[in-house]
Formats: structure tokens, C-alpha cells, sequence
């Protein structure tokens, strides 16, 4: 339990500060909240109710007007931003080595220790346990409330520093803080500044998007960087999949719809208040509320009206020579489009300013005024009068304005008070509206539990691709290795040579790989690079392995405004690609680990990056940049353009780039043939037993995901592969077991065998301490991994394994000790009379049985004669 009302509503403004206009000329358009700046945000909240280190799912639903633009999340910037960037490129804030302490350092979420750990969230595994966090959460809170008024106040410096500007200050002031504290260190900022040097032209051209591709698709759900999953029910629904359909495509109907399905509930609600606004307690609140709001509005206006003159005769003083309280002869009757008279001894930034004041005190006015009257009318009250819920409706508004307001101006402002708003009173539901919510509730939790169960089965414990491997009894993926050695053959084709309409590809960023991939070792691991150049015109076995793997086949190209179009597509065939190249590099199972008495010394993963300058894209199995095979993967990368070889994805109507570098299809790649961990769209349906796809949760900026580009593991997955680890680990030493017991199953109890186990007792009871100590050893992995410690898990492997050969092996001694006995003690042989009569009796009816048969024979013959 947590204090929901503040927590909710630090959510509201956090969205509202990390979020920024899609399009910069539309600033009240579709928003997109910042992922990277909301991620460490929601990682201080679980933090500070000491959830960091456990999987959560966060379900939000922030008060939202209709009348209010929409919003989702992404990471990175717009195709419009981008335009704009470029065209202020020549800024000195946007570019490299600019001084960024002339604003400060950002701030940053507060940060909690192991006290909240201590006293939030208790590590006992308890189904539907129920915490008390009300005091952490109101903790946090507070303290989430200080950093967002020190961010607003940061971005204010930053604006107020790049000047005023009509559109796009949030964009560029992103921009600026992003270059300047993050240097060249981030992913994201190294394609911001490539942006900014290139010429506007270049955004409208397909390579630039594919090699740079900033603009990640919108979605109300997201996959962090850490250990939580978040689904906003207020964000704008977006739709994503496959171009061509097919199973598993996201549509807006596919998350629960609060406004459908409390639709009915509500509609019974507003009849209750439509029916009261008419009594005349009701028209007289509603007059008085009116009349408050326009007497106050317009105080605001003579006030500002005044400032306004006030300005103009101090600018015109110092510009015109003109003396204090006299009116310029050139501004004499002169009103602007509002009515309102034409200052122009202020200069445009200056006009600007005042009207920022002036829309600044005018929604501060409306506030006051609604919180005036609901403090006095609503306040407390059981079933308020209708007006107060019309009160609230228009303080959404307000509130969101103002806030958006603060966000782009240069100067602070004083927001609205810390109380929340809860202060219109509690309003009662009829029965009839009562049974409604009840029948909307049920379904839409039926609903919320199917989008969060997808969830669990996509991404916490996504399902995993296993392979055969020499020395297991069941498929898996790679076995764990204490040293694993990643052996990366680059691979060149330049025996043709490009048309004038292509350039060479992006160059596979090795270092980048490396670094990724050493996030995948455990504490205890360690994994090596090797790297080696190679060319086809200078290797006949490789070229011919290269040629012989080619394919030809014809694919339906989504278009993004005709049909879908046909077209011709080359690949490689991955299994004889990966036959060829195990022939011209010698390899088979037994070199990928070294010969030890430990199975899990050393693995040896080799990765071949083909890099191919053709006019033509060339692509794996038909459709992958990357594919990981049992022993291997396979890795290539084109000069084409990205519109000839399209992911055939899109998102809000869009077709998805397909980016021309394929780093992030190899990381994919390597985490599935490490520990078969599947992207989050495939799963496996286990009544029909076929591979299905949902793209639900196809989602945030990690290698796995459809919708974004990011690069970055996420620490969900690198837990999915410590964790795969374990249960192969596992599986393994349980089939050794299983096996063994089959053994005891052979021997069924007798009392002839009795008196051989009583000599035995001393084995016996060495069977049963293995069989103990190898059951405790399963449980000590499972507890580690329970609280998340794989690595601690990871150093029992070796352990549970050697147990299980060692009790596979006495089963084997006691059966080898029983099975003489069992001959020694057989009954000894029949009598020989009894032998005699036997044989005796068998020769007579073989006899009887040859006359039978045969003397008809004879009879016949001698009628014939």
C-alpha cells in the first residue's frame, strides 16, 4: 500500500516535465516523454520502496482530459526535431566542447540506499504478499517533488540562456544538455551530433535514416534498462507490428480502454449530475462561480494591461527620447488583432515575454478562483453539488497548461499549490451507476491481467530456443563455460563494384560489440576477443562457400501508400552457409570447447560479419541481419540503401528503417545462442505446439525490441541468460538422477536379495547422502536465483553436476553388487526323469502331427493309379 494520490500525481508532473512536442511548430500537438529521462526516475521510486531488486510492473493511470494532448514514450528525437536541429546547427550550444557550466549541472532523481530496502519491500517469497509503503512512498515523493521543481528550474536556465524563441526551445535545450553533459559517451548523443553537422537535404535521404535512426516508434507501454516493465493507460494507443498483419499485431484495441469500459458507468454518473444542475442551489453555485472567475480575469487583465503600458513607456523613453507617462505619437490608436493596443517601442522578445506573463497570470487567476470555491463549497462534502465536479474538469486543464507553460519559458513561475486538489469532496454513486462500475471493473481487470501475463511470458521469463549438444541427454542452448572466447571473422566482399548512386555501408562497430557483450559475464566469468580480416577475393574456399549458400526467392515488400509489391530478394541459406564454413575453417562440436576435466572450462563462439558492398541487399534466411545457429552466428551487413531491403514493420502507419549497421540484430543474436533467449515477439503455444508471435511487448530501447534502436542490453535479459544457465545446469544433473533411479526401479524387492542389501548398507547410505546433497544443492541455485544472485548460483553448477554423476555412478555399483547374487540365487535345475518325460511326451505329439499331415499324401497317389 501507498500513498496513491501523491504518487500519482508526481507521476502526472513528471510526465509533463520529461515530455516534449513531437512537432516544434505545434507545441500543443501529440507529446513524447523522454524514456531515457523517465527511466532513472521510476528506478528512484522502486528504489525508494526498496523494489530494485525484484521484477516490477508498474500500472499507471494519470488524470488525463480529453481535451489534452496525447502523449507516449520513445527515446531519442522526432524526424521534425531533427529538421530543426540541423537548420540551428551553426548554434555554439550545439556543438562539441561547448562550455555547459554556463547552466549548471542536471539535476538528478534522489538516490536511496539499503536502508529502503531494509525498511520497504520484504525479500521473503510470499504469493500476493501486501506491504505497508505508505511512508516510503510519501518519503519519496517529497523528495521527487524537490528534483522535478530543480529540473524545471535547470531547463528554464537552459531556455532562458539560448534566448527566446517562438517553437522548439524544449528540442534544442534537450539537445544542448544532452551534447554538453554527455559528451560522446551515449549512443544517442554521437547520433545527435552527426545530425547537426550534415545539411537539411540529407534528412530526406533514405541512407541518413537508416544509418542514423533517431526517431523510435511512440508506445504506451515500456521495457526499461533495469528490472521493471510500465504500462501507461492514459498514453496514446499506437499501432505496431507487421505491415502485412498476421497474429500478435498491437492495435488500439488492444490495451483496456478506461473511457470504454467505464463508458457506461460514467454516462449513469453524468445523468445523476445533469439531473441536480437544475435545482436552484445548483444554477445559484454555478452563477456565483461564474461571476468570480470573470471578475478575476478581468483584474488580471487591467493588471497586465498596466504592466504592459508600463514597459512600453520605459522602452519607448529609452529608444524615442519620449518622457515618462507621455504615449509615443506613433503608437496612438494602434490595436493588434485581440484588441489590444500595439506597444512598438517593445521589441518582438519583448512582446513575447508579456504575453507569456500575461497567459502565466491568467491561468494562476483560474486556479485561485476554483480553489477559492471548492475550499469553501466542497470541500469535505459527501455528494458535493454538480458544479465541483465541473470545478475539477477545469483544473485538469488548467493545471496541465500551466505546466506546459513552465516548461518552455525562460523565467520561473509559482505552480499551483501542493495540496493535490483534493478538495472537491467526495462524490456517491446511485445503484444503478454502482452496478455498473462493479460489471466495468471486472472486465477491465480481466482485460489488465492478459496484457500482464503476456508480459511475464514475453519478457520476465521470455521462453528459449534450445539446440543439441554432444553429452546431454536434452536440447539446450550453450551450456555455461567459465571462460568464454568470442573468435569475430570480418569478412569482406569487394569484387564489385558500386553504382554511383551507393556508398559503402556503415563499418561494424567491434568495439561497441565487445562492450556490450562483457556485460553478459557473470562476476566469475570471463570472456576474450579475437578478431581476424578476411576477403573473398583472396579466399577461393571461402568465396565458393559464400556463392554455394546464396539464394534467390520473391518477397511482398509492404509500400507505405499502394499494395504491397513483389519483389526479388537474395539470401543466405544459414545451415549450409554454416556446413560450408565449419568445412573451410575445420570446426566441429568437440573444438568449440576444450578438451578438460571440467566441462564448463572454455566455449568458443565464433561470429562471421560479412560486410558487402553490392547494389543489392543480401540478407539470412530471407529476413534476418543476424542469425544465431547452434555453433556459430551469422552476422551481414550492406552497402544498399534501407528501402530496398525493409524490415516490413511499422508503427502508427509508418514503415520501420531498417538500420544499415546490424549491431544491434548481432547482440540479439548472441544473447539467443548463449542462452537461447528469444526476443520478446515469439513465444510458444503450448496446446497447439507452433511458435506464435505477439508484438505487444516488442518494446523499449534494448537489442530485443521492433519499435527502437537501442543497442543496450537490458538487465531483464542478461537476467534471462544467467538464468537459462541455471535450469540447463539443472535439467542436466536431473536427468543423471532420473536416470540412476531408473536403475533401482530394475531390482524389485525380494527376500533372497535381502540379506545382500544388509552388506551393502554402508553403499546405500552413501547412495542416499549423494541423493541428499545434490537435492540441497537444487535448492540453494533456486534460492540464489529467487533473490536474483545468479552468480552466486553459477558457482554450484560445477557442484550440482559432479553430485549427479557421482549418485549416477553408485547407482550403477549397487546394481552391478546385486545382479550376481540375483544369478547365484536362481532356482537349480529339473529332475531327469522329469527332463525325460518332457522330451518324451513332445517327440509323440510331433509324430501324431507328421501323420496327420502327410499320410493324405499318400492316399491320394494311389487313387490316381
Amino acid at each position: 500500500m501507498i500513498q496513491k494520490g501523491e504518487i500519482l500525481s508526481t507521476f502526472e508532473r513528471a510526465i509533463t516535465a520529461f515530455s516534449r512536442p513531437m512537432d516544434p511548430d505545434y507545441e500543443e500537438g501529440d507529446q513524447q516523454v523522454d524514456a531515457l529521462k523517465l527511466e532513472p526516475f521510476i528506478d528512484s521510486f522502486l528504489s525508494g520502496l526498496g523494489l530494485d531488486r525484484a521484477y516490477t510492473m508498474l500500472v499507471i493511470n494519470p488524470k488525463w482530459s480529453p481535451s489534452l494532448p496525447s502523449y507516449a514514450y520513445r527515446v531519442g528525437f522526432s524526424e521534425y526535431e531533427l529538421k530543426l536541429l540541423s537548420q540551428q546547427g551553426h548554434m555554439p550550444e550545439l556543438q562539441a566542447g561547448h562550455p555547459g557550466a554556463l547552466w549548471g549541472p542536471e539535476p538528478q532523481p534522489p538516490q536511496f540506499g539499503g536502508w529502503a530496502r531494509q525498511s520497504g519491500w520484504p525479500t521473503s517469497i510470499k504469493k500476493f504478499k501486501v506491504s505497508d509503503l505508505q511512508q516510503q512512498s510519501s518519503s519519496w515523493a517529497k523528495s521527487a517533488a524537490t528534483y522535478l521543481s530543480e529540473l524545471e528550474d535547470f531547463r528554464r536556465r537552459v531556455i532562458k540562456y539560448l534566448g527566446p524563441r517562438t517553437k522548439g526551445g524544449a528540442a534544442l535545450a534537450r539537445a544542448a544538455t544532452l551534447l554538453q553533459h554527455n559528451g560522446h559517451n551515449s549512443d544517442l548523443a554521437q547520433l545527435v551530433a552527426a545530425s547537426i553537422q550534415l545539411p537539411p537535404e540529407h534528412l530526406h535521404n533514405p541512407r541518413f535514416k537508416a544509418t542514423h535512426p533517431l526517431e523510435d516508434c511512440p508506445t504506451p507501454l515500456w521495457v526499461s534498462q533495469s528490472r521493471w516493465m510500465l504500462v501507461d493507460l492514459t498514453a496514446r494507443r499506437t499501432d505496431w507490428g507487421p505491415a502485412l498483419g498476421g497474429s500478435g499485431v498491437v492495435v488500439h484495441t488492444t490495451l483496456p480502454d478506461i473511457s470504454y469500459a467505464f463508458g457506461t458507468a460514467e454516462e449513469k454518473r453524468a445523468e445523476k449530475r445533469l439531473a441536480k444542475s437544475g435545482e436552484p442551489q445548483e444554477v445559484e453555485l454555478k452563477d456565483k462561480l461564474s461571476t468570480m472567475r470573470n471578475q478575476r480575469l478581468a483584474q488580471v487583465a487591467n493588471q497586465q494591461q498596466h504592466a504592459r503600458a508600463m514597459a512600453a513607456q520605459a522602452s519607448a523613453h529609452l529608444v524615442h527620447g519620449v518622457a515618462p507617462g507621455e504615449v509615443p505619437s506613433d503608437q496612438v490608436g494602434q490595436v493588434d488583432p485581440d484588441g489590444r493596443p500595439i506597444h512598438q517601442g517593445l521589441t518582438d522578445d519583448q512582446q513575447w515575454e508579456l504575453d507569456r506573463q500575461h497567459q502565466e497570470a491568467t491561468l494562476q487567476a483560474e486556479l485561485n478562483v476554483y480553489e477559492e470555491f471548492a475550499t469553501v463549497h466542497c470541500l469535505g462534502r459527501i455528494d458535493p453539488p454538480a458544479v465541483c465536479a465541473e470545478a475539477q474538469d477545469a483544473v485538469l486543464d488548467l493545471k496541465h497548461s500551466l505546466g506546459v507553460l513552465a516548461k518552455s519559458s525562460g523565467n520561473k513561475m509559482r505552480l499551483h499549490p501542493e495540496h493535490h486538489w483534493d478538495i472537491f469532496g467526495l462524490e456517491t454513486d446511485s445503484t444503478e451507476s454502482e452496478a455498473a462500475y462493479s460489471t466495468a471493473k471486472d472486465v477491465f481487470f480481466s482485460e489488465l491481467s492478459n496484457i500482464l501475463s503476456r508480459g511475464l511470458r514475453h519478457v520476465i521469463a521470455p521462453p528459449s530456443a534450445t539446440w543439441h549438444h554432444r553429452g546431454y541427454l536434452h536440447d539446450t542452448a550453450s551450456p555455461f563455460a567459465h571462460k568464454v572466447h568470442f573468435s569475430v571473422y570480418n569478412i569482406q566482399d569487394t569484387s564489385r563494384q558500386l553504382g554511383p548512386w551507393r556508398e559503402k555501408g556503415v563499418h561494424f562497430d567491434i568495439e561497441a560489440f565487445k562492450q556490450q557483450i562483457t556485460r553478459l559475464a557473470m562476476p566469475h566469468q570471463a570472456f576474450s576477443f579475437s578478431s581476424m580480416s578476411l576477403n573473398l577475393l583472396d579466399d577461393p574456399a571461402l568465396a565458393a562457400a559464400f556463392a554455394v549458400s546464396l539464394r534467390t526467392s520473391f518477397l511482398q515488400v509492404p509500400h507505405a501508400v499502394a499494395d504491397p509489391i513483389e519483389n526479388e530478394a537474395l539470401y543466405l541459406d544459414s545451415r549450409e552457409l554454416a556446413l560450408r564454413l565449419k568445412q573451410r575453417f575445420r570446426m566441429d562440436d568437440s573444438s568449440r570447447r576444450t578438451v578438460s576435466a571440467d566441462p564448463h572450462a572454455v566455449l568458443e563462439v565464433p561470429v562471421f560479419v560479412f560486410e558487402l558492398d553490392r547494389d543489392v541487399a543480401v540478407l539470412i534466411d530471407e529476413h534476418y541481419n543476424a542469425r544465431a545457429l547452434e555453433d556459430m552466428v551469422l552476422v551481414v551487413q550492406n552497402a544498399a540503401n534501407q528501402d530496398e531491403h525493409p524490415t516490413g514493420m511499422m508503427c502508427d502507419g509508418v514503415l520501420l528503417q531498417r538500420p544499415l549497421s546490424p549491431l544491434k540484430h548481432a547482440l540479439s543474436a548472441v544473447l539467443q545462442h548463449l542462452g537461447g533467449v528469444l526476443p520478446p515477439h515469439l513465444g510458444y503455444h503450448l496446446h497447439r505446439k507452433v511458435v506464435q508471435h505477439d508484438w505487444l511487448w516488442s518494446v523499449g530501447a534494448h537489442p530485443l525490441s521492433w519499435t527502437s534502436w537501442g543497442g543496450r542490453y537490458s538487465q531483464i535479459h542478461i537476467d534471462a541468460l544467467h538464468r537459462s544457465y541455471l535450469l540447463d545446469a539443472i535439467d542436466s544433473s536431473v536427468d543423471l538422477v532420473n536416470d540412476g533411479i531408473t536403475l533401482l526401479q530394475e531390482q524389485l524387492p525380494h527376500v533372497k536379495t535381502y540379506k545382500k542389501l544388509s552388506s551393502m548398507r554402508g553403499d546405500l547410505q552413501q547412495l542416499l547422502q549423494l541423493f541428499a546433497q545434490v537435492v540441497n544443492t537444487w535448492r540453494a541455485m533456486v534460492a540464489h536465483a529467487a533473490l536474483l544472485e545468479y552468480h552466486a548460483a553459477a558457482e554450484v553448477i560445477s557442484t550440482s553436476e559432479a553430485l549427479a554423476r557421482a549418485f549416477y555412478r553408485q547407482c550403477h555399483k549397487v546394481m552391478d553388487d546385486l545382479t550376481p547374487h540375483k544369478c547365484a540365487a536362481r532356482t537349480p535345475g529339473l529332475p531327469p526323469l522329469l527332463l525325460a518325460a518332457i522330451y518324451g511326451t513332445s517327440a509323440s505329439a510331433g509324430l501324431a502331427v507328421a501323420v496327420v499331415l502327410v499320410y493324405p499324401l499318400f492316399k491320394r497317389k494311389s487313387k490316381v493309379v
